[in-house]
C-alpha cells in the first residue's frame, strides 16, 4: 500500500492563531511539532494494519518547510520546498502520481468566506476572495480531491478544524473525517490534547486499510477554475499568464481537460497575481 499525505497547518492539533503559522512567530516551533505529530499518528495507524505500507508526505503550508524531517516516521519520505510553479506546479500535491492507492489530507481548514471559519482561506489569503470549481465555490480540500481524482486517487481521510467537516461532507460523505478542535471563531477553538487527537487520527487511518478498492475517486472531468481576486491589479497581473482569461472586474479563469492541468495553469496565474513574491515562495 502506498499513501500520499498532503499536510497543511491551520487544521493541525492546537493551532489557532497566525503567530503559530510562519517562521519567526512565537508559537511556530511548537506548531511544527504538533503538525508532525498528527502526520505520524496517521502513518502509525496505517502501519498497524499494513506494516509494509509506504508514504510520501507533501509539506503544503506557507514556506512548505514546516514538518520536522528528523522526527517524521521512517516509513515516509517528505516533499520539502516552496510552491513556485517551476518547483511544485501542483502546490500541496507535488510528488503525487498514479502509483498511490489513496491520499490523506491532514491539518486542513475551511474555505475563504466561511462564516466564523478558523483561519479560513483558500490557498493565498491575500489574493483569493473565492475559488470556484466548475461553478461551485470550493476550498483547498475539494480542489485537491479533484486533482487527485483526475489522477485516479481517492481521498480516504481528512483531518482538520471542525468547521471544515460540513464542507467535506458536501462533496463526499464517505470520507473519514477527524476534528482536531472545535472552532469558536477565526482565531479561537476548543482544542483536544495531542494525546487525544493522535489516537483519533491513528484509529481513523487504520480504518482506511483495505478500503482502497471500494473508494471512488473524485474526477470532475473537463475543468473550469474561476478565482475572484481582491483587486483589479491582481487580476491584471494574473492574466499575463498565457491561457488565463478574465470575466468581469476581478475574476480570472483557467480551463483544461482535467483538474490537474487546470490547477497548474491557475497556480501559475495566482503566483503572477501577487504584488511581490511573498516570503513563503522565496
Amino acid at each position: 500500500m502506498k499513501i500520499f499525505i498532503a499536510a497543511d497547518m491551520e487544521g493541525a492539533t492546537g493551532i489557532v492563531h497566525h503567530d503559530q503559522l510562519m517562521p519567526g512567530g512565537a508559537g511556530y516551533a511548537g506548531a511544527q511539532r504538533l503538525l508532525t505529530g498528527d502526520v505520524n499518528a496517521a502513518i502509525m495507524g496505517v502501519l498497524s494494519g499494513a506494516p509494509d505500507a509506504t508514504f510520501v508526505v507533501g509539506d503544503g503550508h506557507g514556506t512548505m518547510r514546516n514538518l520536522i524531517l528528523e522526527d517524521l516516521h521512517s516509513a515516509a519520505e517528505l516533499v520539502i520546498g516552496s510552491a513556485k510553479p517551476w518547483n511544485k506546479p501542483l502546490c500541496q500535491l507535488e510528488g503525487v502520481d498514479s502509483s498511490f492507492d489513496m491520499a490523506f489530507m491532514i491539518g486542513y481548514h475551511s474555505m475563504a468566506g466561511t462564516p466564523g471559519g478558523l483561519l479560513a482561506h483558500t490557498y493565498v489569503g491575500s489574493l483569493v476572495r473565492e475559488w470556484r470549481l466548475n461553478g461551485k465555490p470550493v476550498g483547498e480540500v475539494e480542489m485537491n480531491a479533484a486533482i487527485l481524482g483526475s489522477i485516479g486517487i481517492p481521498v480516504a481521510l481528512v483531518v482538520g478544524n471542525s468547521d471544515l467537516q460540513p464542507e467535506v461532507r458536501a462533496w463526499d460523505p464517505s470520507v473519514a473525517f477527524v476534528s482536531t478542535k472545535r472552532t469558536l471563531g477565526p482565531t479561537a477553538a476548543v482544542c483536544a490534547t495531542p494525546s487525544v487527537t493522535s489516537l483519533r487520527i491513528s484509529d481513523a487511518a487504520a480504518g482506511t486499510v483495505g478500503r482502497g478498492s471500494s473508494m471512488k475517486h473524485y474526477d470532475v472531468g473537463i475543468t473550469r477554475i474561476e478565482v475572484d481576486t481582491y483587486r483589479r491589479e491582481q487580476r491584471d497581473k494574473a492574466c499575463t499568464e498565457i491561457g488565463v482569461d478574465t470575466v468581469g472586474e476581478f475574476t480570472i479563469v483557467a480551463e483544461a481537460a482535467n483538474a490537474a492541468d487546470a490547477f497548474r495553469l491557475m497556480w501559475r496565474a495566482c503566483t503572477r497575481a501577487l504584488d511581490e513574491t511573498p516570503s513563503w515562495l522565496s
